[in-house]
């Protein structure tokens, strides 16, 4: 596998996979958090964070240090996670088999970024054996550079983990929030903007935002240029198996992004039995269903005020939507599903 071994997408496949394969890793940025379940695969990369190096000379040596342990260990495929740089690599690997997954920015940005970005990138896909897109969405983008068959395998979650709320939470206060990276392309300045405008209409709510980014400062700003510091409360980052107790606080999740390969939030959201708002980008429309696991808004922060008013007006309504939030997800985004599905293909 070529990716990013610190990301949790690519780790859930590695581990999802390795009962049944020998995996080895091939990352530009060392592992920075031990993962149990990685004793069984082999992880090579650079000795620290690419970011911290010397740019492309770096980009440069890795590759070659890449090739030279590449044809050490002969796999039988290389599977790049991300199509614009891991693809780049593998596709200059000359595998003997080359799969290639599109994560996002990776397709709906690298390749407008000027017309060599666009050459190489058809170079890259061209030379991938097949083509993987976690969302219809994406695939359709990709499409733009490929006449090659897309298989959509979507980035399912585990329901034994995210589990549907039985009794609702606690809390007194109608409790609007979200589980995203405080990121400018995620929408949080959108949800915190929505939610100061039904703060007004009910004074007894408020909103949590769990998530670590570059845009905190910037929107705790925001929350008190609104007047709502009070009432929103930042919690941080918290790994993946501490999520659904967080969702579980939460009587609607907003997922207002702008831009979205596919949507995973919104999805354990729906699996734990919680309401939906989402914008109306990528694969967003794809994981909620709208006026039915949730809505789908424009970025309108009036509409999603409204729709949020709504919800909280109706708890008939949210616990509908949350039932049938459950009932989708299990029906189409079960990770074991997800993994059987890939499983099949390697073993092709």
């Amino acid at each position: 596998m070529l990716g990013d071994v610190n990301s949790i997408h690519l780790q859930k496949w590695a581990i999802g996979l390795k009962d049944d394969f020998d995996i080895t890793i091939i990352s530009l940025d060392p592992l920075e958090v031990e993962v149990e379940e990685f004793k069984s695969i082999v992880i090579f990369s650079n000795k620290e964070k690419t970011a911290n190096q010397s740019g492309k000379l770096t980009y440069l040596k890795s590759i070659l240090r890449f090739r030279k342990f590449h044809k050490e260990i002969d796999p039988d495929f290389v599977h790049a996670h991300y199509s614009s740089s891991y693809g780049l690599i593998g596709a200059l690997l000359k595998p003997k088999k080359f799969f290639i997954s599109v994560w996002g920015e990776d397709v709906y940005e690298f390749p407008k970024r000027s017309w060599i970005h666009k050459i190489v990138y058809k170079w890259t896909i061209k030379k991938a054996h097949r083509l993987f897109s976690t969302s219809h969405d994406m695939k359709v983008e990709l499409e733009k550079y490929t006449s090659k068959e897309i298989t959509v395998i979507p980035f399912g979650i585990d329901l034994s983990l995210f589990e549907e709320k039985k009794v609702e939470h606690s809390s007194e206060q109608f409790v609007v929030g979200t589980v995203k990276a405080l990121e400018h392309i995620y929408g949080i300045d959108k949800l915190i903007s929505a939610f100061a405008l039904f703060h007004k209409k009910v004074p007894k709510s408020k909103c949590v935002i769990y998530g670590k980014g570059t845009a905190e400062k910037e929107l705790k700003n925001l929350s008190a240029e609104l007047g709502v510091q009070n009432a929103v409360f930042f919690k941080g980052f918290i790994p993946n198996t501490e999520v659904p107790k967080a969702i579980y606080e939460i009587d609607v999740f907003c997922v207002l992004s702008r831009q979205e390969s596919f949507g995973v939030a919104a999805v354990e959201a729906s699996a734990c039995g919680t309401p939906v708002i989402a914008s109306n980008i990528g694969g967003l429309p794809e994981v909620v269903k709208d006026k039915e696991t949730g809505y789908i808004v424009s970025s309108d922060i009036h509409q999603i005020s409204e729709r949020i008013s709504e919800l909280y007006h109706d708890e008939d309504l949210r616990k509908k939507m949350g039932q049938a939030g459950r009932k989708f997800v299990t029906s189409q985004y079960d990770w074991h599903n997800n993994v059987k599905t890939m499983k099949q293909f390697y073993n092709e």
